[in-house]
C-alpha cells in the first residue's frame, strides 16, 4: 500500500511537471520577426507581419502603449505564408488615414502582448515630398569549413548587413525599396535558418521609439518563385507598381527572374501600365521610376549585358520618361550620368534627355571586381566603386536628389527623430563622395523655370558650332566641371571652370550630336547637346 502511494505521488509529479512545462511554452509562446509591407495603395493601406503565434492587431492613431484594449481598431490574420520552413502571419489594414502616425500592439492567441511598435502611412498630396532608401544583396557569403571563401571586409558579411539595418533606424525613410538577394537559399541547404536569421536581423532596422519602415519589395535570383509573397505578402506576381504620394511617384518593381521579352505576363502588363500612366495624359505621375535585381549592363563579376532587358525593358524606359532606375546584383556601386541606349543597343551612352541608373546591390553581400576600372570606366558612368551601401532618394515636384550612404562609422550617426515625410540623412551619415560629387539633382524639365541665379539659365552660342561654343553662365561660377562627350559616350575634353564666360574647344568633338555636361560643386549634372557642323 505504501508502494502504491509512492508510485501515484510520483506519477502526479511527473504529470504536474509535464504540465508546467507545457503551460510555461505556452505561457511564453509570442509574436517576431516584425514586418510591414506596402503592396497596394501606401496611404490607406499597410500589411503587418509577424512569426510565432495567430493574433490580432489593435491600432489607431493615439499612443495606448501595450494596452491592447484601449485601441479602438483591431483586425486579424488575412493569410499565412509558408516558405523554407517559416509560418508568416499577415494582416492586411485597409482605410487608414494617409500621411498619419498609427500605433499597434499584436495580442495573440494566449493572451500575450507584443511591444508597443509604430508606422506612418504615405501622403495623398504630390505637393509632399518623400524619401526613402533603395539597395539589395544583403546575402551571406560561401564557407568552406565555415570560412569565408568570398570577400566579406568585415569577416562576416552579416556585420555589414546589419549596420545598414540599423542606418535604416536612424534615417527614418518614409519606406524602404528592397531590391532581392535576402540570403543565400537556394545554394545551401539550411535556408530556415538563413530566413531565420534575416527577419531577426531586420528588428535591428526599427528605430529605438518603436517607429517600422515599410518596405517593397523586387524579387533576386537567390529568390524561389513567390519567396516574397509568403514572407512579406507583396502581390503574389511578383512584379507591381505602386503610386506614391497621390501621383507624386509611380514606382515599378520588375522582376528580373522573368526573361523580359518572352515573359509576357509582365511584359504586356507593364506597357499597359505605362499607357495607363502616360506622359501628357491625366493620370500622368510627376515621376516614374523603376527598380529591379539583376543589372541591363552590371559594371562588376563579369555579367556584362542582359540583352532582353535592353530590347524590351530600356526602350520603355525611354519612350515613357522614366527617368531613375535602381539595380542590384554585381555587388558593387554605381551611379550614371543621365544616359539611352546606343544605337545597336548594345550599351548606354551619355543624353541629357536620358535615365540615371544606380545599383548594384551592396547591403553587406561579398564584394566583387569592378569591371570597367580606371580609365576604363564606361563614358556615362558618373562614378563606381566597391563598398558596403544603399542609396538615399528624396522626391520633390520638381527634383529628385541621390545620396549614396556607406555602411561606416555607423554607431557615430546621430539618429533622426522626426517623423514628417521626405526628411533628410541624420547628422554624421558617411555619404560617398567621389570627384564627381556626393549627390545627383534630376530635375523635373517640365515643371523648370528659368532663374538667373540657377546655372540651368546657360546662354550657349553658336549652336550649331564648327570650332568651338562659348558658355555663358548667369554668374561667375567656381570649380564647375565642364566635360564634352561624343554622341556614342567618347569624353573628348575635360576642365574646371571658375568664370563667367567659357569656351569649349570643339576640334576633338565627332561632326553631328555632342554633349556637354556640367557638374557643380553640390554634385548636380546638367547636359546641353551640341550640334557640331
Amino acid at each position: 500500500m505504501k508502494q502504491k502511494h509512492y508510485l501515484n505521488r510520483t506519477t502526479i509529479l511527473l504529470i504536474t511537471t509535464f504540465l508546467l512545462c507545457c503551460a510555461h511554452i505556452t505561457l511564453y509562446a509570442n509574436t517576431g520577426q516584425y514586418t510591414l509591407t506596402f503592396r497596394d495603395d501606401p496611404a490607406s493601406t499597410i500589411v503587418i507581419g509577424w512569426s510565432g503565434d495567430e493574433g490580432t492587431v489593435h491600432y489607431g492613431t493615439v499612443d495606448e502603449g501595450t494596452n491592447h484594449t484601449a485601441y479602438p481598431l483591431t483586425h486579424g490574420v488575412d493569410r499565412i505564408g509558408n516558405a523554407h520552413g517559416h509560418n508568416r502571419k499577415f494582416a492586411r489594414l485597409t482605410g487608414l488615414t494617409p500621411n498619419t502616425m498609427y500605433y499597434f500592439v499584436i495580442y495573440d492567441i494566449v493572451g500575450q502582448v507584443s511591444a508597443r511598435y509604430k508606422f506612418r502611412t504615405l501622403s495623398d498630396n504630390p505637393n509632399d515630398p518623400v524619401s526613402y532608401i533603395t539597395g539589395g544583396d544583403s546575402r551571406d557569403g560561401f564557407k568552406v569549413f565555415g570560412l569565408y571563401v568570398e570577400d566579406c571586409p568585415s569577416g562576416n558579411c552579416l556585420d555589414k548587413r546589419r549596420e545598414g539595418n540599423i542606418l535604416v533606424s536612424k534615417i527614418r525613410p518614409d519606406f524602404v525599396a528592397f531590391n532581392g538577394d535576402f540570403v543565400m537559399n537556394q545554394i545551401t541547404s539550411n535556408t530556415f535558418n538563413e530566413w531565420d536569421q534575416w527577419l531577426n536581423d531586420w528588428q535591428l532596422t526599427i528605430s529605438s521609439d518603436g517607429r517600422m519602415y515599410p518596405t517593397m519589395h523586387t524579387q533576386g535570383n537567390h529568390e524561389n518563385n513567390q519567396d516574397n509573397f509568403h514572407m512579406f505578402d507583396v502581390p503574389e506576381e511578383e512584379y507591381y507598381a505602386l503610386n506614391v504620394n497621390g501621383g507624386l511617384l509611380r514606382l515599378y518593381f520588375l522582376n528580373s527572374e522573368m526573361n523580359a521579352c518572352t515573359g509576357t505576363n509582365q511584359l504586356l502588363w507593364f506597357q499597359n501600365d505605362l499607357n495607363m500612366h502616360a506622359t501628357g495624359g491625366a493620370t500622368e505621375p510627376f515621376w516614374k521610376f523603376a527598380q529591379y535585381h539583376i543589372s541591363t549592363f552590371s559594371m562588376g563579376n563579369g555579367y556584362g549585358l542582359v540583352q532582353e532587358q535592353m530590347d524590351c525593358w530600356v526602350n520603355l524606359f525611354e519612350q515613357h520618361n522614366i527617368r531613375m532606375v535602381s539595380e542590384s546584383h554585381s555587388h558593387v556601386t554605381k551611379w550614371t550620368y543621365p544616359c539611352k541606349a546606343n544605337a545597336t543597343k548594345t550599351d548606354f551612352v551619355p543624353d541629357p534627355d536620358g535615365i540615371v541608373y544606380i545599383g548594384e546591390g551592396q547591403w553587406g553581400a561579398p564584394h566583387r571586381e569592378l569591371d570597367f576600372p580606371g580609365a576604363d570606366k564606361k563614358p556615362y558612368v558618373r562614378d563606381q566603386g566597391v563598398f558596403d551601401s544603399f542609396f538615399f532618394v528624396k522626391v520633390n515636384q520638381d527634383s529628385t536628389t541621390i545620396q549614396c550612404v556607406k555602411f561606416e562609422n555607423v554607431n557615430a550617426v546621430t539618429e533622426n527623430t522626426g517623423d514628417n515625410l521626405g526628411g533628410n540623412l541624420p547628422n554624421n551619415a558617411t555619404v560617398w563622395s567621389p570627384a564627381s560629387g556626393d549627390m545627383i539633382i534630376i530635375k523635373n524639365t517640365t515643371l523648370s523655370t528659368p532663374d538667373e541665379n540657377d546655372l540651368n539659365n546657360i546662354h550657349v552660342f553658336p549652336n550649331p558650332a564648327i570650332d568651338e561654343v562659348v558658355l555663358e553662365f548667369p554668374q561667375e561660377v567656381s570649380n564647375v566641371k565642364v566635360e564634352l562627350y561624343s554622341s556614342l559616350g567618347k569624353l573628348c575634353s575635360s576642365e574646371i571652370v571658375s568664370t563667367k564666360s567659357h569656351t569649349v574647344d570643339l576640334t576633338a568633338a565627332c561632326s553631328g550630336v555632342n554633349y556637354i555636361y556640367i557638374t557643380e560643386e553640390d554634385g548636380s549634372v546638367q547636359s546641353i547637346k551640341i550640334i557640331k557642323e
